[in-house]
Formats: structure tokens, C-alpha cells, sequence
């Protein structure tokens, strides 16, 4: 005996007041900071090469410079997301 769920065909879209204002905020800076990662990395790891050849002391194993490289683009993906917050609470005030 086989049994089959009920298809619904039809979205319906959230309620304004399903989610709380703090959760939909939480939600829009994850979505900025995971966002963003993908373009702050790459950055992150073209300017530690480039101040590897400009001879600054960095360090040269790959763990350590990989960490190094992942904070860095985690720190700036993580000042995006805080950026953007701080404009909108800014914008919300006027």
C-alpha cells in the first residue's frame, strides 16, 4: 500500500508579522556576510601574495597562511554585514 502526500499547488507567501523584525535583520546580515565571503576571500588571498612579494614577514606555511587568510576575509565579510546594519538603522531613524 502506497500512500501519497497532499500536493498543494498554490504559495502563499509570509505573513508581515509571521516572522519578528530581530529574526528578518539576523537573516538579511547572514545573507550579506555569507554573500560577501565569496568576494572577500579571494580579495583577502590576492592582497596577502601581494604583500608577500612586497616582503612583508608573513607567515609561509600553508596552514598558517591560509587561517590568516580566512580571518581576513571573515573580519571583512563580518564589517559588511555590520555596515549594512548600522546604514539601516540610520536610514530608519529619519
Amino acid at each position: 500500500m502506497t500512500a501519497f502526500a497532499a500536493v498543494e499547488y498554490e504559495y502563499e507567501p509570509y505573513r508581515e508579522d509571521e516572522f519578528s523584525s530581530w529574526s528578518m535583520e539576523l537573516r538579511r546580515a547572514e545573507s550579506i556576510f555569507f554573500g560577501s565571503l565569496v568576494i572577500t576571500l579571494p580579495v583577502t588571498m590576492l592582497a596577502y601574495q601581494g604583500l608577500k612579494g612586497l616582503g612583508v614577514n608573513l607567515p609561509s606555511d600553508s596552514a598558517n597562511a591560509m587561517l590568516y587568510q580566512a580571518l581576513g576575509a571573515t573580519g571583512l565579510s563580518l564589517s559588511i554585514a555590520l555596515a549594512d546594519w548600522i546604514i539601516g538603522k540610520v536610514s530608519d531613524d529619519k
